[in-house]
């Protein structure tokens, strides 16, 4: 995806800025979408679509289409939910262990997500099928994974993390822009990128040190 300046600058910066300073932790504050706004019509329809910036199972906001083009509100089941629950295990005796929780958890609930709003064939990276819908880059998915992240923390799954800002990288190494969703392991301090976009819809998430990721991590890349 060729962007001018400009535009690579309204992708970018967003994410930077989403991770900065706040009075108030990042648990009490909703969750918004990145928009990138290309003209006065656009800006006005999306600071009109509602995004539920508080999520629970049963009601929170999705992005998709690229770049938050759509957004849909959507649920879990009971059932649903439970599947979740399940994929955590209240001895669990590492954070290393809960990370591998946390990676089924985003999986399952993107294949669940996508039956119920059409991004079910989401490909990885930005790959289209000729045309963007149900399609999601990595401002949507840094979004979503953030949105599920919360969920998982406010729901009382996550022993050893909490959820953290997205985040991004890109423009001032010389790369493309890139977002992502983060975590923190609680005993540490050690933050990690939760990164969704490079695989398929209902894949595992690659979690890795965000030390790494910021200098360019992608599957395939040894870490040191």
């Amino acid at each position: 995806m060729k962007l001018s300046l400009p535009l690579l600058l309204l992708f970018f910066l967003p994410g930077l800025f989403l991770s900065g300073c706040s009075l108030s932790p990042y648990s009490e504050r909703a969750i918004k979408p990145i928009w990138l706004q290309q003209n006065v019509h656009e800006s006005w329809q999306q600071s009109h679509r509602y995004f539920i910036g508080f999520p629970e199972p049963s009601a929170f906001s999705v992005c998709h289409d690229l770049s938050c083009h759509s957004v849909s509100n959507t649920y879990f089941s009971a059932a649903e939910w439970q599947q979740i629950q399940s994929l955590f295990r209240a001895d669990t005796d590492s954070a290393h262990e809960e990370r591998k929780q946390i990676q089924q958890a985003v999986a399952l609930m993107e294949t669940l997500v996508g039956d119920k709003i059409g991004t079910r064939n989401d490909l990885a990276q930005n790959a289209l099928r000729g045309s963007r819908i149900g399609q999601l880059d990595c401002i949507d998915e840094a979004t979503n994974t953030s949105v599920y992240l919360r969920m998982m923390e406010t729901q009382g799954l996550l022993q050893w993390h909490r959820a953290a800002p997205r985040t991004s990288r890109g423009i001032f190494i010389g790369r493309a822009p890139h977002n992502t969703a983060t975590i923190v392991e609680l005993s540490t301090g050690n933050r990690f990128a939760v990164d969704a976009w490079y695989f398929d819809n209902g894949e595992p998430p690659a979690i890795v040190p965000l030390s790494s990721w910021k200098q360019g991590w992608q599957p395939g890349t040894v870490e040191n």
